[in-house]
């Protein structure tokens, strides 16, 4: 039997998965095969599948929850119910069960082994010298622009940016844009995913703003610090957009929401297991699953990670009491990014054109009615797509 994970600049990932794969194998006497790919790498292999039918993808598959339509539309996803037992009864957090179905019915194609939640992380040491705990605990957008730039003025030294880059790429991406997108609209797609908003004045407006902090040298982009925190450590930043509670653990640190204009909801991403359509031995998926699918291996994983389980009674093993109080309510408002068949595409466009952005910045060749034409591009792809399915 095969395992695809993604990989993770925690390498703690790994090390669970590789015990957790020794250990069933000891007591059931079947093998598993583990393997690491990249989203890009996992892609490929996915859609090479088509061309080379020997070249099978694994039995088990880490995907982001978003792929989960693509994934079924396609045929290369078992039905959950196939695998594990009721598992619309399981006891998750409501807004996970989206990022679980195909999108055009109710039935459940994979089940989230973990997930994040998109938050402002800071260093109490340096923010509340310029702005207090409540105007960090209310913090607008434009205030939040305006902190930025009175840090860059207070912390003049070299390599300091008020914000750190948590991306394991570098660059900016569409999952950290889509918040901003939120801000003001209901977010990429319209709300029946038949047509794309990037033509809109307020959609635009977002992804420009984000694109500033980068262009002002808010946040860094293709740095090296990231896998150690170390922009932050160092005092090199003092805050961090991120979707996991690594920095929870460092002293000093303190967490608001994301800077709202006026977003009705916060940004959630899970990453699920889907199962193999072509898969030779079903029964050995469902005994994996039997025996790995509990909630103390699910709540050790997440506890490793730093992420969230997805069984909402983990909570209080999870957090403490005062991380509790503030993780409840952004629990309440939590969605996910879209589960729609063209999102993955969506996605890879988007992020490829905001990676050229990126070097452009760096390079100084940023032109804004350029990438104003590319997003145009992607929406009138998008919605071909969209049309085509």
């Amino acid at each position: 039997m095969k395992i695809w994970l993604l990989n993770d600049y925690n390498h703690s990932k790994y090390s669970f998965f590789r015990d957790l794969c020794s250990d069933f194998s000891r007591e059931t006497g079947i093998n598993i095969e583990m393997e690491i790919k990249s989203k890009e790498n996992l892609w490929n292999s996915m859609f090479n599948f088509f061309e080379r039918p020997e070249e099978k993808p694994a039995d088990i598959i880490e995907i982001p929850h978003q792929w989960t339509s693509l994934m079924t539309k396609l045929g290369l996803a078992l039905p959950l119910d196939l695998i594990m037992k009721d598992p619309e009864k399981m006891d998750f957090f409501p807004f996970l069960k989206k990022g679980m179905i195909f999108e055009f019915s109710q039935r459940m194609y994979s089940v989230p082994i973990y997930f994040e939640i998109i938050c402002l992380y800071y260093r109490k040491d340096m923010v509340l010298e310029v702005f207090s705990r409540s105007e960090m605990d209310e913090l607008k957008w434009e205030d939040f622009l305006r902190l930025c730039e009175s840090l860059s003025k207070k912390y003049k030294r070299k390599d300091y940016y008020p914000l750190d880059n948590t991306n394991i790429s570098g660059y900016i991406t569409s999952d950290d844009i889509l918040v901003s997108v939120m801000n003001r609209s209901e977010g990429y797609f319209s709300s029946d995913n038949t047509a794309l908003n990037l033509h809109k004045d307020e959609v635009i407006l977002s992804f420009l703003e984000y694109i500033e902090l980068a262009r002002k040298k808010y946040i860094p982009l293709f740095e090296e610090n990231f896998y150690d925190i170390g922009f932050i450590k160092k005092a090199l930043s003092s805050m961090a957009f991120s979707f996991r509670r690594d920095f929870l653990d460092m002293d000093g640190m303190e967490v608001t929401r994301f800077p709202d204009v006026m977003r009705k909801n916060e940004l959630a991403r899970s990453f699920n297991f889907m199962f193999f359509s072509g898969a030779d031995e079903i029964d050995e998926i469902k005994a994996f699953m039997d025996w790995f699918y509990k909630q103390s291996n699910i709540l050790k994983l997440s506890k490793t990670l730093k992420t969230f389980s997805p069984f909402k009674s983990d909570m209080d093993k999870l957090l403490t009491k005062k991380e509790i109080s503030f993780f409840d309510k952004i629990m309440e408002k939590s969605s996910l990014i879209p589960n729609n068949v063209v999102y993955p595409s969506f996605e890879r466009m988007t992020d490829e054109a905001l990676k050229e952005i990126c070097i452009k910045i760096v390079n100084n060749e940023y032109d804004e009615n350029e990438f104003k034409d590319k997003i145009m591009e992607i929406k009138a792809l998008t919605e071909y797509l969209i049309s085509s399915y």
